[in-house]
């Protein structure tokens, strides 16, 4: 298991094109033996979202059930 860091986290799951083929690749290699996030990058979503400073098209909960 690898556990995804709070901006690798948002791009992947937004398929970003921030996100490099290299991160890409490990997410992917990694996802059958499980892909963890931090119950902290939980918290810095909502923050970033709650300062503006990330936008998503849907609520915060909403992403996070997605996500």
């Amino acid at each position: 298991m690898i556990i995804l860091d709070t901006h690798i986290w948002v791009w992947w799951v937004d398929n970003n094109a921030r996100l490099t083929p290299k991160y890409r690749q490990w997410i992917q290699e990694y996802q059958q033996q499980g892909l963890g996030v931090s119950i902290v990058s939980c918290w810095e979503v909502a923050k970033l979202i709650e300062k503006n400073r990330l936008i998503f098209s849907v609520s915060v909960d909403d992403w996070l059930s997605a996500a």
